[in-house]
């Protein structure tokens, strides 16, 4: 007799037949997942992101711990920028990084010209503070320590050798410049201990058996990215933006004020007695109408607001000029400072390049205020422009000067420019406007033209860089 169907499949599991099997998958997911997956995932999260490979990320920094320590700091956040697993070293050369470590300052800037390569910023970060002081036998009494009883081991320690000699002379840049080329230190060991004599140095790397005395100052390393260049590439640049970007340190204090004639002799490697070689006659001295390596440092004050259109028109165009005989600009502003905090009354705006578009674009977003520190900031530009491999002029826009002092004459102030004269700058002065011309500046001018109205400041650039 036959079965009746009753609709259910034979061959259908029961539920504790299913839950079994599905624990059995389960398990032997579990166990691929330890012996494959685990590894995977781990991976991925170590390079998965690198899907380029490897980036070396050469820096270069003034202080080599400094800069070791800053590069390290960088290495432990295992970067990846543009799908490169960044990798950063420490190199002994600007001309092969892409980023420098090392005190924002004009000198900083110079090494970089020299070296061939350009900023990437106009505001690099500060990614390390560096407390400094002196040290000797016992603590000391700042009061009753007189700069002559310091010695700066400028080899080892030029940015703390600096910022020390600075704090100590006080107001007196020449004093200090003086100390670190008479009172150097090279190598560190020469110092002879005695409990009249200190060393000048930073807190972390103070001698052992030394007692360290801060002076109530450091020292700021900015990490500044450079534009690629013949030994480095795109994205060598990027990653090195993102190295400042990385380790920029927050609530940082106000910067030293050292005089730029200060940092030039923390890094004067010549002795003292050796004064620097000049330059021949073809070198120094630019006849009319050669054009040379060009500095544009514009007045930016108050009285310079009726010209300041025609004049950043007039210094672009010139700039173009310039450009186009192969030749570089840059371009610095100055006035009094207007913000609380800020000391000095000038600004390093774009350091030499062969791009004339830069100093263009830079000069566009000036406004003006304040009144015309024009010694400060042509002693401080021509510091910066002096012994470089090739002579650079400086053209002075300027309305006048506030800040002559005693030195009426410009005697005094003559004298002072004098070195970096004979170090290949030279001095191009456009006067602007009715004021009185500063007898100092006209000392040191080697050509100087008028622009009484805005309309005559094309034609007066054009004779200040050589191009009329």
């Amino acid at each position: 007799m036959a079965r009746h169907s009753n609709g259910k499949n034979n061959y259908a599991l029961s539920g504790g037949a299913i839950a079994v099997l599905v624990a059995l998958l389960l398990i032997v997911a579990l166990v691929l997942w330890l012996i494959f997956g685990r590894g995977e995932s781990s991976e991925e999260v170590a390079g998965g992101e690198c899907v380029s490979g490897n980036l070396e990320l050469p820096v270069a920094a003034s202080d080599t711990g400094v800069g070791q320590a800053v590069v390290d700091a960088y290495a432990e956040t295992k970067p990846v920028v543009r799908d490169y697993c960044v990798q950063p070293v420490l190199v002994d050369n600007v001309a092969d990084a892409a980023v420098y470590v090392a005190p924002d300052t004009p000198l900083t800037h110079k090494t970089i010209e020299d070296a061939g390569r350009t900023a990437a910023v106009s505001d690099p970060e500060v990614v390390a503070e560096q407390p400094v002081g002196i040290a000797g036998e016992k603590a000391a009494e700042l009061g009753e320590v007189d700069l002559s009883a310091v010695r700066f081991p400028t080899g080892e320690q030029p940015s703390a050798s600096a910022v020390v000699a600075s704090k100590l002379a006080g107001e007196d840049a020449g004093r200090a410049a003086s100390a670190l080329k008479e009172q150097r230190l090279d190598p560190f060991a020469d110092y002879e201990q005695t409990p009249d004599t200190f060393v000048a140095t930073a807190e972390d790397a103070t001698p052992e058996g030394l007692v360290f005395t801060p002076v109530d100052a450091a020292v700021q390393y900015a990490a500044i990215p450079l534009n690629a260049g013949e030994h480095t590439d795109e994205n060598q640049s990027r990653a090195g933006q993102d190295f400042a970007r990385s380790q920029a340190k927050e609530d940082v204090g106000e910067p030293a004020g050292v005089d730029d004639s200060v940092w030039a002799a923390a890094f004067d490697t010549a002795p003292a007695e050796q004064a620097p070689e000049k330059k021949t006659e073809k070198e120094t001295a630019q006849a009319a109408g050669e054009v040379a390596h060009t500095l544009f440092l514009l007045d930016t004050s108050d009285a310079m607001a009726p010209f300041i259109q025609p004049a950043k028109d007039a210094i672009g165009e010139a700039a173009g000029n310039v450009a186009a005989q192969e030749k570089m600009v840059g371009l610095w502003n100055y006035s009094s400072p207007l913000n609380e905090g800020v000391t000095r009354g000038y600004r390093v705006n774009v350091a030499l390049t062969p791009s004339a578009e830069e100093v263009d674009v830079a000069v566009h977003r000036f406004l003006t205020g304040g009144v015309p520190q024009t010694r400060e900031a042509l002693n401080a530009a021509a510091a910066a422009s002096a012994g470089g491999a090739e002579p650079v002029r400086i053209v002075l826009v300027t309305t006048g000067t506030a800040d002559a002092g005693e030195d009426a004459d410009g005697t005094a102030f003559a004298e002072s420019i004098q070195q970096y004269l004979d170090q290949g700058v030279e001095i191009a002065v456009v006067h602007v406007g009715d004021g009185a011309p500063d007898a100092g500046v006209e000392r040191v001018a080697a050509t100087q033209a008028q622009a009484s109205t805005p309309e005559d400041l094309p034609a007066a650039l054009a004779t200040g860089v050589g191009t009329k």
